[in-house]
């Protein structure tokens, strides 16, 4: 009987509510049917182990006997989160998953070259609660002022280390292979929970939406600044087509000030609603109740934003920008906007046509269920992850020359 591989996974996990938590919370059930898993995460979290996990818990700091494993896997987003365990990946190297294309927000936020995660501050965002909010911009004004070593000013030797990186779109994989043409790259796809049944008309009922009304949701993480305005621009017009129209802009946490100003100047304030989700299951719950998703915005994450997948797996077709990696969707379960002048007209001709026929409406939003059921599961994410930590462990590639190591990250 074939040895299963040893890993360890570092990578945030709730309570953290970022979609790199998610995507290990989905994943790694099926990653242990594959391999012996040991997870690496916040220490306090590690320190309360949670009855019925398929694999035990650590703190970063833990990580000692790096040896031990066949292969070291780091969870890497942009998010501040993230900075212990680019210090874990700086000490051993291994396999980095890329969430986020470009790091530099991560390296802005490194403080004095120790990024421990130990500190109130961190303590405060690392569990939220009621007094997060009002920490956020004191903390968020340390991490960018502290002076910043030169190790992290880049994530360019952190890819020219690893021995392996995992992208999640074709557009991250461009990025990655033209970047650091020498870099072991495979691209996986990105892996999303099957939905729970939500019943829509309940979750209209809670939100103050009449039944009967179509129903536009729109990630604000993705709809920042102008990409909102042509959000609300678009709804603007489509209200004078068909009356009967909301919004919802789907957040984490409290909106800025300039965002609720952004959606008082478009004169339908009345038709738009916030919603802030702090977990999954209050996403899905808000997501149920929309007919359509829109999400223009270029991807930092480098790939298709989760929380697309997660409404099209609800059976919703996406209005999508036609830029990459939005371009990847099958044209059956997903409408492309062409960006630049008359965005917002073009966004609001295809709403209304999903709002005025709904056979059409219906069919693209099977297509959709259909394509995310069969392309994105977290099955198939962790099929993925092995047979590329398989190919890693072959004496021909682990032996292939590589480029040389930088002394330090950015240096």
């Amino acid at each position: 009987m074939a040895r299963l591989m040893r890993l360890a996974y570092l990578t945030p996990l709730a309570p953290v509510q970022t979609e790199t938590s998610y995507y290990s919370e989905e994943l790694l059930p099926h990653l242990c049917r594959h391999a012996q898993v040991d997870v690496y995460t916040d220490d306090r979290l590690a320190a309360a182990q949670e009855v019925g996990r398929a694999y035990r818990l650590y703190g970063y700091h833990d990580l000692e006997q790096a040896g031990r494993y066949d292969h070291l896997i780091y969870q890497l987003g942009s998010d501040p989160i993230h900075l212990p365990i680019v210090e874990q990946f700086l000490r051993y190297g291994g396999v980095v998953v890329l969430h986020d294309a470009d790091l530099t927000s991560l390296a802005e936020a490194a403080r004095n070259g120790q990024g421990d995660g130990q500190s109130p501050l961190y303590g405060a965002r690392r569990n939220g609660g009621r007094l997060w909010p009002f920490l956020k911009s004191g903390y968020d004004a340390l991490l960018q002022w502290q002076w910043l070593p030169r190790r992290w000013q880049r994530n360019g030797s952190l890819l020219e280390q690893a021995t392996g990186v995992i992208v999640h779109s074709r557009a991250a994989r461009r990025y990655v292979t033209g970047h650091f043409p020498q870099a072991r790259v495979r691209q996986v796809p990105l892996g999303v929970r099957r939905p729970p049944a939500v019943d829509p008309l309940q979750a209209r009922q809670l939100l103050g939406i009449p039944p009967q009304a179509f129903v536009v949701a729109a990630p604000l993480e993705q709809a920042g600044g102008a990409t909102l305005a042509v959000v609300l621009q678009g709804l603007a017009q489509l209200l004078e087509r068909w009356a009967e129209s909301y919004c919802l802009l789907v957040a984490r946490a409290q909106p800025e000030s300039s965002t609720m100003r952004l959606v008082e100047a478009a004169g339908a304030s009345d038709r738009v609603r916030i919603v802030c989700c702090s977990d999954l299951a209050g996403l899905y719950r808000c997501l149920a109740a929309a007919d359509v998703i829109v999400s223009l915005a270029p991807s930092g994450c480098g790939h298709l934003p989760p929380i697309v997948l997660r409404t099209m797996s609800l059976g919703r077709p996406a209005v999508v920008a036609n830029c990459p990696p939005y371009d990847e969707l099958p044209g059956e379960c997903a409408l492309l906007i062409e960006p630049g002048a008359g965005e917002a007209a073009q966004l609001a001709a295809t709403l209304w046509a999903m709002a005025a026929h709904p056979p059409m409406r219906q069919w693209y939003g099977e297509c959709a269920a259909r394509y995310v059921q069969a392309e994105h599961t977290p099955a198939a994410t962790a099929r993925h992850y092995i047979e590329f930590l398989e190919r890693l462990s072959l004496p021909e590639v682990a032996g292939e020359p590589r480029v040389p190591e930088p002394a330090a990250w950015g240096s």
